[in-house]
């Protein structure tokens, strides 16, 4: 019975198995299924990560593309509301006209006239001011930016409120899992020891072999469930990587953008990156 439910279990276990690789065949761009065989060789971290909360926040603020996103498109709208106050203000223009008489030829009454080089016969010099009354467009304008701005700040703040959260659940997450493979090495020992013991027992004809049975069952269940949780702490971990939006240079991916690289502070083919501040 044991055997058999083992069986059903591995069938499942397989199945599994079989959902993930195709997954990532499909991430990495193969078929879903070829000759190749896909095994992962990086062993799992069994390492606690001791986090440093100001610094994962200050990461995420810079590091994650939905923040950098937001960030950019405040500096976008700050330099339209700087243009909108432009158009704003008054305008003062300088005004020149220098012209001359180019016409050569006889009159009606046979004289010939002309005009020769350098000889002006006009010019005009001046400034000229000029405001609508009111201004009312401009200031309307003016406003629109404005309260654009202060969306965008709120639509930050929101980004930013969220982010906190995501990674304080990441961070209970990854106390909860690394706790959870702690207790669970300590009990597949004891259950590896329970194991022994029973089989002595049986071996010796003092206990039923019901209880050795038990004693596998238990000890199965255990390393079962180290490695269930040894598993969820390395997702975890690689989720917290996602959250402030490092995991990319973790695992050394670039995104190749444009040369100047304007899409943010932080790709690498664009070094040395000349990225203006306020332009």
């Amino acid at each position: 019975l044991a055997l058999a439910n083992f069986q059903a279990s591995l069938i499942g276990a397989e199945a599994n198995l079989l959902q993930r690789e195709a997954a990532l065949r499909n991430i990495l761009g193969l078929p879903p299924s070829d000759s190749q065989r896909l095994v992962p060789v990086t062993p799992p971290s069994r390492n606690r990560l001791e986090i440093n909360w100001v610094e994962i926040i200050k990461l995420a603020e810079e590091r994650r593309p939905d923040l950098i996103e937001l960030k950019l498109i405040i500096e976008a709208d700050q330099q339209l509301l700087l243009q909108a106050r432009n158009q704003a203000l008054p305008r003062l223009d300088a005004v020149a006209l220098y012209r001359w008489n180019g016409l050569e030829g006889e009159t009606p009454s046979g004289a010939h006239i002309s005009s020769g080089s350098g000889e002006f016969t006009d010019w005009t010099l001046g400034v000229n001011f000029s405001v609508p009354l009111g201004l009312r467009q401009g200031r309307a304008t003016v406003r629109q930016q404005e309260l654009i701005i202060d969306r965008d700040r709120a639509n930050l703040d929101q980004g930013l409120h969220n982010a906190v959260h995501d990674l304080a659940g990441n961070t209970r997450n990854l106390a909860q899992f690394y706790e959870q493979y702690e207790a669970y090495k300590v009990a597949r020992e004891a259950a590896r020891v329970n194991l022994d013991q029973q089989l002595a027992e049986v071996q010796a004809g003092r206990t039923i072999f019901l209880n050795f049975l038990q004693a596998i069952a238990n000890w199965g269940d255990t390393v079962s469930a180290e490695a269930q949780a040894l598993t969820q702490y390395n997702t975890e971990l690689a989720n917290l990587e996602r959250q402030t939006g490092t995991i990319l240079d973790s695992h050394g991916v670039h995104f190749y953008e444009e040369r100047f690289g304007a899409i943010g502070p932080f790709g690498r083919l664009a070094a040395p990156r000349c990225y203006p501040a306020s332009l």
